[in-house]
């Protein structure tokens, strides 16, 4: 049995990558603002401001976001569910994608391990990659275990994402596209924790559980 969850350099590298891409627009939107007021002058100093602060608070909710993921914060054993409820939920705000979650009834009352609610987090946003035209994330508790459903108009993970979910792609063949199914999956092992993945045409069904002794 493979006990290794470290992450090889190529993900690493990869998944720089993927944050690096996501923080361009909004970090490049701050900049189109500035330069805009800095040509416009007073006349377009409204909405400079504008874009400004609207591209600022999308930088910020996804790097939010990745330090939950993807940092040492969000494997905090004292991760609540409302902290992560809070993190999608902006990170999914002015998208075409809503979420259903009851989190005074869908949030495990017993004490769980360090990085459990992180990686619950990670198959959230795998969920929300695999609807490009919309849809909805559900995040339920069923017979003991988290499970994340993800329903829309097209259900369609993101290239080779299943197969790197599922560890059956080879480190040389990951993607940016690809590699947060990879890391998900190796945050799961990591923390000891039990994931499973079912895609179908009209839902993708994800359970994240804590093994039984």
């Amino acid at each position: 049995m493979n006990l290794d969850h470290t992450i090889p350099a190529r993900a690493s590298e990869l998944l720089i990558s993927k944050i690096c891409h996501d923080l361009v627009s909004p970090i490049g939107a701050v900049n189109n603002g500035i330069e805009f007021m800095a040509d416009m002058g007073d006349e377009g100093m409204g909405d400079g401001i504008g874009l400004i602060d609207h591209s600022a608070k999308q930088a910020s909710v996804r790097l939010q976001l990745f330090r939950m993921c993807y940092g040492a914060g969000g494997s905090d054993p004292k991760m609540s569910g409302k902290v992560i409820y809070e993190t999608f939920q902006n990170y999914i705000e002015d998208t075409k994608v809503d979420m259903e979650w009851d989190l005074m009834n869908d949030t495990p009352d017993i004490d769980l391990p360090a990085g459990f609610m992180k990686t619950l987090l990670n198959l959230m946003v795998f969920a929300y990659e695999s609807l490009p035209k919309g849809g909805m994330v559900a995040v339920s508790m069923e017979a003991g275990k988290m499970v994340v459903t993800g329903t829309g108009e097209m259900v369609k993970p993101k290239d080779d994402s299943v197969d790197s979910f599922n560890g059956t792609l080879d480190i040389a063949d990951l993607s940016p596209k690809s590699v947060h199914g990879f890391i998900t999956k190796q945050y799961a092992g990591l923390f000891g924790l039990n994931i499973d993945l079912d895609v179908r045409n009209d839902a993708l069904h994800m359970s994240l559980s804590i093994p039984q002794e």
